[in-house]
Order: structure tokens, then C-alpha cells, then sequence
């Protein structure tokens, strides 16, 4: 009984004959039971009735095989069964790959020889299982398999230590044997070796292996490594440090990029699409927005119908997600939170709904700026979008967003603006009317108009200088009859010089009769008119017309002492208008 160090497989180029091929198709029917019957073994005990009906069957048909093909020889690789240079059972997955064991534990090949016994299908098989096995203890395949003593079964094998039976045998060269149970003459042995010891090649030994060469060049080696030892290790050490420092998140996203650009298939792709998501939500816990963003587009990547960007958005939006996200947003820098706003452009239309909530939770001015920059961008062509959030309960949101649509600016906003105005908070309404400036002053000043009812001092001032943009008919009788209303030496200060600016700015010839006879009105001796007579004066005057200028040279003839002064003081600062 003799194994073959190695097993020469047929050449791949003759032809077959009709004889081969019905020995390749029996042969691959064979390797197939005999995967079946590891699995069925595997499933159940030893003495279960299917197992040992199984087990008698395999054999049965190997004899059969054998009797009526010849002997055969089975090659393996690391993935696959080869009778003949056929493949016969390919490596379907990780767990179904029956030629993995022989091919790891250096089985290249086996001949069955004729005659086979039960006994010895069964020892194959109690080996492999036992190799495949979760305790399958120190001894590889090859080791069972010479201790199992099969006669009918052959050998090609990659020892572990050498190159015995790594290459084709020589014509006089020997063939390993099967290990024996016989004892081999002591003396005789000893006797070789004083021959050897005494023909003057003298071998030193370590182990049990002779050692034929001089070990000066081990010792150099030695010293060699001793040397770079020192730097090698500091190397090692470098690179171990800086890639621990990588994040698992961005290696896992780098390893998920590299193997799809590998060329992985469609079922690669599904797998990995499955993963994804979990990547994802770790990249998120831990604010990692680069690192989201990058898995985001991997999953468009894969193509996975089972996960959605809307079903994730709406996972964001739940309160402790928000308050979580607000949270890693607070400490981190504006990179990263621009990083944050980008990926949360990925998410399309459910952004809008997302940053919304992130900018009503965030108490950092600068995280509440990126934010509302980037919804102004988004909301840009479709600001009506913001207009759920105008409910808002919460003063400070209806703010935020009415200095978005500010931001965002045009004709488009006014009917949103218009609902703003009516918030209860004048905290609201003074955003409105400052929104309202990036507004074509025609559509706006309906809105600047009503803003002055019931407005305190400063959005009072802050609407009437808005409305002093342009000349405007309507505007200018407003403020006339604001002018002329008996509360109006009952305002303030600012108050009333607003008024007088915008009527200025605003008004035209048609308001200078009614300003002219403002100007006279009072009584001799009136001293409180004063101050308002000079003011309107300064009005016609700054209206700038040849009418404005006649009017003032009426009033400096004026027998009235203070009208004469108002009117007198107004022309020396005349500037005729075009």
C-alpha cells in the first residue's frame, strides 16, 4: 500500500472518449452523494436510520463505480471537485464548499482503487466530518487518513514540512508509505547511521531534520533582523496607531466602496444594500456626516427596493432623534455642520421638514444660520413649503422661518408673509416687516400699510421708512391723515418724525394744499404749534416742486411771525426735484 506524492491530472486537450465521459457523469452523480451524505451526517446521530441508509448507499455506488469504470482520481482546489480536468461540484457558498478541507489541509488528490470496502468509505467520511467539525481537535485530514490504514484509496498530498511530494517522482525516486504499525529494526538503524556518522559527511541535526548547510548565513539573517528590529517595530507600531485612528465607519464605507468597484455582482450588491442601512445609523449616531452622506449614496448605488430615503427621514424626525442630532450639532465646528447640511440635501424633499425641526431645537447662533441658509436654498422656487411651519406655536420658529422667506425674497412670499402678520408676537411681526424690505415696495405696501395699525414706536418707524421708498398717492394720504389725526401730538417723538420723512419721500403735489393749510393752522398765539409748523414746512419743502416752492414764498410774506420763520427756514434749505 503506497501513496502517490502526486497525481498527474489527465491532459485537459485529448479527446475524450465515449467511455470517459460516462465515467465523468457517474463520477460527478458520485461526488454529489457524497455531499449529500456529509450533510445528512452532519443533520442527524450517527445511528439514525437515514443516516446509516445514507452511508451504505454511498459506498454501495462507489463499488458499483469502480467495478465498472476502473479506478478513478478525484483532484481539488481551494473551491472546486475536478475528475478528468471536469468540475464536478463547484463551491456554491462560504459553508457549502466541499473541496475547501482536503485542499486546506494539502489533499490534492485521491485515487480510489477497485475493491473498496465499506469500512473505508466510511473512515473518509468519519474524517471529513470530523475536519469540518466544531472540535475537530489537532489532526488534519491527512493524518486520519494514514491512520485509518484504507488499501484501496491513494494519496496525493502537500506534506507540511519539505517538499516531499510536491513535485512528480523521479524514476528512481521512492514513494512515501503509509505509516506503519510494525517496529522497525532498531539496530539496523542505529547501524546506518554510525555508517553515515563514519563516511566523513557529518550532518548536524535539529529535531528530528538533518541540517546539510553551513548555518553562517542563518546566523547573518539573525543579526540582520536584529538590526531593523528597532525601526520595524516602530513601524509597525505607526501603522498600527493610524489605522486604528480611522473611524470603523469610514474603513467599512471605504471597504463597501472598494469591493463595489471590484465588479461585484447583483446579489454582492443586495447583500450589501442590507448592511448599509446599519452603517448609516451609526454614522448618524455619532454626527459623522461625511461618513452618512457617503453610505447614502452607496445604497443608490446598490439599488436596494427594501430601503427608502423617505422611510429613514421619517427615523429622523422622531423626537429623540432630533433632540440627539441637536446635541452632536452643538459641539461640533461649522465644517461639520455644513457637512450635516449637505447630507441632508440627499434626503430631496423630507430635508425641508428635518433641518425645520433641527433649527426650532438648536440654541447655537451659528448652527441656526447654516441651517436657514440651506432652507432658504431648498425653499428657493417653492417657498410655499415653509408655510406648515407658520403655525408653529412657538414664536421663535414662525420667526425663523419669516427671516428664511425673507432671505428667499420676491413677490412669491407676500401671501405667506400676509398669514405671519397676524401672529399675537410683535417679536413676529417686526421680522415681517423687515422681510417684507426684500419685497417689490407695489406688492409690499398693502402689507406696510396694515402693519401701522396697533405697531409700537420702532416697527411703527420701521414700516413708515419702507413706505418712503417711492412716491405713491395712496400712501401719502395715509400718512396725511395720520398727520392730521387729533392723537397725533399724543405720539412720540420718533413717531412723528417718521411720519414727516415718509410723507416727504412719499407724497406729492396732491397732498400740498392740505400741508399748506397745516402749515397756517393755529391760532396767534399758539406756542406749542411751533415745533410742527417748522416740521411741515421742512415736508413741503423737501416735496421739491414749483408748487412746494410757491407755497413757501406765500408763507415767507406771511404777517404771522412764526409762519413767516417756518417758511423762511424751509427755502434756505430748498432743492428743487426733477
Amino acid at each position: 500500500m503506497s501513496v502517490n506524492p502526486r497525481l498527474e491530472p489527465a491532459d485537459p486537450q485529448s479527446e475524450r472518449t465515449p467511455e470517459q465521459e460516462a465515467a465523468i457523469k457517474v463520477a460527478g452523480l458520485w461526488v454529489g452523494q457524497f455531499a449529500r451524505t456529509l450533510k445528512t451526517c452532519r443533520l442527524y446521530d450517527g445511528n439514525n436510520p437515514t443516516v446509516i441508509r445514507f452511508r451504505d448507499e454511498l459506498a454501495a455506488a462507489l463499488r458499483r463505480i469502480l467495478a465498472e469504470h476502473g479506478d478513478m482520481t478525484f483532484h481539488f482546489t481551494s473551491d472546486d471537485v475536478l475528475f478528468e480536468d471536469v468540475s464536478l461540484y463547484p463551491a456554491r457558498s462560504r459553508d457549502d464548499n466541499l473541496a475547501l478541507p482536503f485542499h486546506r489541509d494539502g489533499v490534492r488528490a485521491l485515487l480510489f482503487r477497485a475493491g473498496i470496502e465499506p469500512r473505508e468509505v466510511d473512515a473518509l467520511v468519519d474524517a471529513v466530518l470530523h475536519v469540518t467539525g466544531q472540535n475537530q481537535g489537532q489532526d488534519d485530514l491527512v493524518t486520519m487518513l494514514w491512520e485509518a490504514q484504507l488499501h484501496h484509496l491513494d494519496l496525493d498530498y502537500v506534506p507540511s514540512e519539505g517538499d516531499v511530494g510536491g513535485a512528480p517522482l523521479q524514476d528512481n525516486a521512492e514513494v512515501m508509505p503509509w505509516p506503519t504499525g510494525a517496529i522497525e529494526d532498531e539496530t539496523s538503524a542505529e547501524g546506518e547511521a554510525q555508517a553515515e556518522s563514519e563516511g566523513g559527511d557529518k550532518k548536524g541535526r535539529s529535531d528530528d531534520w538533518s541540517v546539510g548547510d553551513s548555518t553562517a548565513e542563518i546566523e547573518a539573517g539573525y543579526e540582520e533582523l536584529a538590526a531593523l528590529s528597532r525601526s520595524e517595530v516602530d513601524r509597525f507600531q505607526g501603522e498600527f496607531t493610524a489605522e486604528h485612528e480611522v473611524p470603523v465607519v469610514t474603513a467599512i464605507l471605504a471597504i463597501a466602496d472598494a469591493y463595489l468597484r471590484a465588479g461585484s455582482g447583483a446579489d454582492d450588491r443586495f447583500e450589501l444594500a442590507r448592511f448599509l442601512p446599519r452603517v448609516l445609523r451609526q454614522a448618524v449616531t455619532h454626527g459623522a456626516w461625511a461618513e452618512a452622506r457617503e453610505a447614502i449614496l452607496l445604497l443608490r448605488e446598490c439599488g436596494n427596493q427594501e430601503w427608502s430615503i423617505e422611510t429613514f427621514a421619517q427615523e429622523l424626525m422622531q423626537p429623540i432623534s432630533v433632540s440627539s442630532t441637536v446635541e452632536q450639532l452643538e459641539q461640533q465646528e461649522e465644517a461639520e455642520i455644513s457637512a450635516c447640511v449637505t447630507f441632508a440635501r440627499e434626503f430631496g424633499d423630507p430635508a425641508v421638514d428635518w433641518l425645520c425641526l433641527l433649527l426650532a431645537e438648536s440654541q447655537n447662533r451659528s448652527t441656526r444660520r447654516l441651517i436657514a441658509e440651506t432652507l432658504a436654498d431648498l425653499c428657493r422656487s417653492n417657498p410655499e413649503r415653509l408655510a406648515p411651519w407658520l403655525s408653529d406655536p412657538r414664536w421663535y420658529v414662525v420667526r425663523n422661518v419669516v427671516h428664511i422667506l425673507g432671505w428667499i425674497g420676491g413677490s412669491s412670499i407676500v401671501g405667506l408673509l400676509q398669514n405671519a402678520l397676524r401672529n399675537p408676537d410683535p417679536r413676529v411681526r417686526h421680522e415681517v416687516v423687515a422681510a417684507l424690505s426684500q419685497v417689490d415696495p407695489a406688492v409690499a405696501r398693502p402689507l406696510l400699510l396694515r402693519a401701522l395699525n396697533g405697531a409700537d414706536p420702532r416697527m411703527f418707524s420701521a414700516a413708515l421708512h419702507q413706505l418712503s421708498a417711492a412716491k405713491d398717492i395712496t400712501t401719502s394720504r395715509v400718512l396725511l391723515g395720520l398727520l392730521k389725526e387729533p392723537s397725533f401730538d399724543e405720539r412720540s417723538f420718533e413717531e412723528k418724525r417718521a411720519i414727516y420723512s415718509a410723507l416727504a419721500a412719499a407724497g406729492g403735489d396732491e397732498v400740498l394744499p392740505e400741508l399748506e393749510a397745516e402749515l397756517h393752522k393755529g391760532n396767534w398765539f399758539a406756542r406749542g404749534q411751533e415745533a410742527h409748523r417748522q416740521a411741515v414746512a421742512r415736508c413741503i419743502a423737501r416735496i421739491g416742486t414749483a408748487l412746494s416752492k410757491m407755497i413757501l414764498l406765500r408763507g415767507a410774506q406771511s404777517r404771522r411771525g412764526p409762519v413767516r420763520k417756518a417758511c423762511e427756514d424751509a427755502l434756505a434749505g430748498f432743492t428743487e426735484r426733477d
